[in-house]
């Protein structure tokens, strides 16, 4: 078996077909090629090439994968028909485009251990496989001034490698990175609380699909994680690895950037999609945001179709448009790197979808926003919200037969949670109403054992007038642990309130997405302050001003 391994290895060639150094027509092809990088490692790489003919060049898109997989190896493959990203990079290769798909270190057939994105790793194996493409594939077109003309699409782990790289390689013209982070430590373990849901989720997968190859202290910090802290140690490691820390030494030609975040994506939420547009728009670059409901959807807590744990929806919906998000991808890649202007004027500049069937368009998100006054709610337990899951189903068939309230009022008074999570109403919508953007908490969290270190989840939920049923606005907590004081920025939201719906907050003592991050049993903990909520008022504008940006 040894003998044969090292026989298949030695046949991928780390060169491209000679016949690509001529300038005669070339049939569509794909196959597989190693690229050794900075420091002598070998990159699995699978090569898509277009049909040429005599003479003709074509734009280089560089696709890669998420944490634990593995890359797009032929057209029929995982990521070629269950994929968002590897669907798009199908497409541009049907369209005529260079793709390169190529696994990350310690992952699939590249060689090496997986060090989470480091700069002078897997963010360095980016330039070595434009250095690769450049050098092997000589029919990569060009810019004016004899620039290649490069895209790179991915989610979740690639999508990082693509922004961290964009600091530091000039060669990159457009991007799509799709459902990844801008603050790793605090996307991972928001207020210092690790979501264990999701890092047990990746470590599992990882580690069975790729046994040996991950650094060691990304498995030691699982552990830790487990325990409910996040040691100083991988915090350091992970703020290495975030956008945010290189947001301001970005180089003068900030690749134009086409982002893709999900509203129920609980692992990477809206609010690092909207720090990466603020980032980026530093330099004057075409920034653009589609925020769709799919992105990380945790297994066992929220539906996915048709992979497992992830899901990208085919088509958005903003305001009176319906977008193809496939087709928006290869329209975005022909403006930006084929020249063809306008091609991608109808994406808005922000798309924020409400549902799978229902969109607004503006030009920014609202942060913060009405002001409620959250009255005690008290936790009694840190298992309390554990038993949501089976009584979710049970609670709405029980609704159907529930009379509906013809006169709903938000009565506040204190409200208590042992198993079921406490809900404290806030407003009642009056008429249609959009509830969209990242809420704010200010308050105090206090305990009876004023020496515990008590963890609630606050969430803000909505009971429908036609539902009689208590529904977490796009799956989003946001955790807030120890007594005393909090100022917090909540998970990003979006939802449609019709006439009746009743707003408030939901108090949780545990949470699935925090599956090992909780007090447990005993506790007594209460949350009370101001919530600020992002009710539109007025009716966002359809067309949006960033349509009529550079074209």
């Amino acid at each position: 078996m040894a003998l044969a391994t090292l026989t298949a290895c030695s046949t991928v060639p780390t060169k491209g077909p000679e016949y690509l150094q001529k300038n005669d027509s070339v049939s569509a092809d794909y196959y597989d090629v190693a690229i050794t990088t900075h420091d002598g490692k070998q990159l699995r790489a699978t090569v898509f090439q277009p049909t040429l003919k005599p003479g003709q060049q074509t734009p280089l898109v560089i696709h890669s994968h998420g944490f634990g997989v593995f890359r797009m190896s032929a057209p029929v493959s995982v990521y070629g028909q269950l994929v968002f990203s590897g669907e798009a990079a199908l497409a541009a290769w049907k369209a005529g485009y260079w793709v390169i798909s190529y696994d990350q270190r310690g992952h699939g057939d590249s060689e090496d251990i997986n060090r989470l994105m480091s700069p002078d790793h897997e963010v360095r194996d980016l330039s070595s496989v434009i250095d690769w493409s450049l050098a092997n594939l000589k029919r990569i077109s060009r810019d004016e001034s004899g620039d290649p003309l490069i895209g790179t699409i991915g989610e979740s782990y690639s999508g990082g490698a693509m922004l961290l790289s964009s600091v530091v390689e000039p060669r990159i013209d457009a991007m799509i990175p799709i459902t990844t982070w801008y603050d790793f430590p605090g996307s991972l373990a928001p207020n210092r609380v690790p979501k264990s849901g999701w890092l047990t989720t990746l470590l599992m997968v990882s580690n069975t699909l790729n046994p040996g190859s991950m650094d060691p202290i990304i498995n030691a910090s699982y552990w830790e994680a487990r325990d409910g802290a996040m040691g100083a140690d991988i915090e350091a490691y992970l703020t290495v690895r975030s956008p945010k820390t290189y947001c301001n030494q970005t180089h003068a030609a900030q690749p134009d950037t086409l982002l893709i975040q999900g509203f129920r994506d609980v692992a990477f939420p809206v609010n690092e999609a909207v720090k990466n547009m603020a980032c980026l728009n530093q330099n004057g670059a075409d920034v653009r945001l589609i925020a769709t409901q799919g992105g990380h959807l945790l297994p066992f807590t929220q539906w996915s179709f048709p992979t497992p744990g992830y899901e990208v929806e085919a088509e958005v919906h903003c305001g009176d448009h319906t977008l193809n998000l496939t087709q928006a991808a290869v329209d975005w890649l022909d403006e930006k790197l084929k020249g063809e202007f306008g091609k991608a004027a109808y994406i808005p500049g922000m798309c924020l979808t409400q549902s799978y069937d229902r969109g607004i368009v503006t030009d920014q998100i609202q942060q913060g926003g009405r002001q409620f006054r959250i009255e005690p709610l008290t936790i009694t337990s840190g298992f309390t919200g554990f038993f949501e899951t089976p009584i979710w189903p049970m609670e709405r068939m029980l609704g159907w037969f529930t009379p509906t309230d013809r006169t709903p009022e938000a009565r506040s008074e204190p409200a208590s949670g042992s198993l079921r999570p406490a809900f404290s109403p806030l407003y009642v919508a009056r008429e249609e109403q959009d509830l969209v953007g990242i809420p704010r908490f200010q308050g105090h969290l206090s305990a009876t054992d004023t020496e515990s270190d008590p963890i609630v989840f606050l969430g803000v939920a909505v009971k429908r007038a036609n539902g009689r049923y208590y529904e977490l606005i796009s799956d989003q907590v946001t955790p807030l642990r120890s007594v005393g004081d909090h100022s917090s920025e909540l998970m990003a939201i979006s939802t449609h309130l019709e006439a009746g719906d009743i707003v408030g907050v939901w108090l949780f003592g545990y949470h699935n997405q925090y599956r090992f991050s909780h007090t447990g049993w005993f506790m007594d903990a209460s949350l009370e302050g101001l919530i600020e909520l992002p009710l539109l008022d007025s009716k966002p504008n359809h067309i949006s001003s960033r349509n009529q940006m550079k074209h």
